[in-house]
């Protein structure tokens, strides 16, 4: 998208600033993953942008570089979906079906998962 934005506006000569955001490791430039090419220099998102010229980056390099560590991502995504303990989380119902939930708990002002108010300690409770 970035790169159509550029091309967009390339022969209009209208200054266009993108933001990119390639993989970034470590935050100080060192592991060299964010890398971004930009004529003939080079600089890093994490500590040089993420806000580029994007008539002087090279898209073509970034998207390259982007799709190195594609499988190493999706075996990463496989393991974290794998054991995500999110799924065991208890699911709050719409507010519209609270009432039906628990009619006598909310109308004391109550919390219908049961959970203590965290305000307890505030209110002397």
């Amino acid at each position: 998208m970035m790169k159509g934005c550029a091309e967009a506006t390339r022969p209009h000569n209208i200054k266009t600033i993108v933001s990119l955001n390639p993989l970034m490791v470590d935050g100080t430039g060192m592991c060299g993953g964010c890398r971004v090419k930009l004529g003939d220099q080079v600089k890093f998102a994490c500590v040089d942008g993420p806000d580029f010229d994007g008539h002087k980056v090279d898209f073509d390099d970034l998207m390259t570089r982007l799709k190195r560590f594609a499988k190493e991502e999706k075996a990463a995504l496989e393991r974290w979906s794998a054991s995500c303990r999110m799924r065991e989380q208890v699911h709050v119902a719409p507010a519209f079906m609270m009432a039906e939930v628990a009619p006598e708990v909310l109308a004391a002002g109550g919390d219908p998962l049961g959970l203590p108010d965290p305000f307890d300690d505030a209110r002397g409770g």
